[in-house]
């Protein structure tokens, strides 16, 4: 099974970190290679919530849905394939002095032994390493932006 974790400090608190990240309506904004999310459950947050979602890589589409197991707030979760390769993510949050350590990590197994491992080494770890870095700059960014583009008298009272 590859292993790949990609880290990143927001300078955002733990809580809006959180909630921007955990509302899947707003990942087509900042994960890049997933697409067409859409929950599959009547629930669309917390454990038990299902995703189904798109990934694209090297030319192909897979067609995956995903789980969310051990949710809790402000702190993670974990989401677990339900259809498509198998994988799991884990998403932690860490308060650190008013900002946020997000670390993303991705694991997952690709079919066909041999071929599947040379695949993954030359083509498909280096490529979900540098979209899972894009993905966390992206939030970053946003989520700064956001938070410059406030008042100072809001910015200053936490609001």
């Amino acid at each position: 099974m590859t292993k790949i974790v990609a880290s990143i400090e927001i300078n955002a608190p733990v809580q809006e970190v959180f909630a921007f990240a955990s509302d899947w309506r707003r990942w087509k904004d900042w994960l890049i290679g997933l697409s067409g999310f859409r929950p599959t459950v009547g629930i669309t947050l917390g454990n038990g919530t299902r995703y189904a979602y798109r990934a694209s890589i090297l030319g192909l589409a897979l067609d995956l849905e995903t789980e969310i197991h051990d949710y809790e707030k402000n702190v993670g979760w974990r989401g677990v394939a339900i259809s498509g390769i198998s994988h799991s993510t884990q998403w932690v949050f860490e308060p650190e002095d008013g900002r946020t350590r997000l670390t993303h990590i991705l694991e997952y197994d690709l079919p066909l032994q041999f071929l599947g491992a040379l695949l993954d080494r030359f083509l498909m770890r280096p490529r979900w390493r540098r979209r899972l870095k894009e993905s966390l700059g992206n939030l970053k960014r946003i989520l700064e932006s956001q938070k410059e583009s406030k008042p100072a008298h809001e910015n200053a009272a936490g609001i």
